[in-house]
């Protein structure tokens, strides 16, 4: 899943100059803490991403900007990776509030084995060391503040909810709360 995730948005990055010189873009460096609400996980996680132009055909939803992300534990534990949608709200000329939805996949575990009995090595193991985050699929929400230390050059502090919310499943739904810094360095056209 990692090597999927680094692989595709590598070959977005290398591309996004070619494509679409003549809109902006903004590419994305960052760290998170990991798993702030159950603690069960550690390490920090290592983010990219991926912002692209507004997209002019969704004014009706205030001209968001598509995004693909990734986020990797430094521990070897919970990784995901996604897409959606984010919109940027001027607050001053230079500081800008960024709130994003979207769908991410993670590598994560779902749940521990039912079946297994309450002593097992492995359940006990998985409960107590692992986030059990219901499904691989779930839904993405990050609220970002954004501010530009120049024309290419930004940094925000930002924090991200993955969950299915008992929508894009049912049953255990631990999800995972993190919040870091990230670095951005735009081109193109504004």
């Amino acid at each position: 899943m990692k090597s999927c995730v680094l692989a595709a948005m590598g070959a977005v990055i290398l591309s996004a100059p070619v494509l679409a010189a003549d809109h902006e873009w903004e590419f994305r460096l960052g760290v998170t803490a990991h798993d702030l609400s159950d603690h069960v996980e550690d390490g920090p996680n290592i983010t990219v991403g991926l912002v692209g132009p507004q997209i002019e055909a969704f004014s009706l939803i205030w001209t968001p900007r598509p995004y693909v992300y990734g986020s990797f534990n430094t521990n070897e534990l919970t990784n995901f990776g996604g897409a959606g949608l984010e919109w940027d709200f001027n607050i001053t000329e230079r500081l800008s509030f960024q709130p994003a939805f979207g769908l991410s996949y993670n590598d994560g575990v779902r749940d521990i084995d039912r079946n297994a009995p309450p002593n097992d090595p492995n359940r006990i193991r998985l409960a107590t060391t692992r986030s059990l985050m219901g499904e691989h699929i779930l839904f993405h929400t990050t609220f970002g503040l954004n501010y530009e230390l120049s024309d290419q050059i930004t940094v925000a502090a930002y924090y991200e909810h993955i969950s299915h919310g008992q929508i894009l499943g049912s049953g255990r739904n631990q999800a995972l709360d993190n919040a870091g810094i990230r670095f951005g360095y735009r081109w193109g056209q504004r």
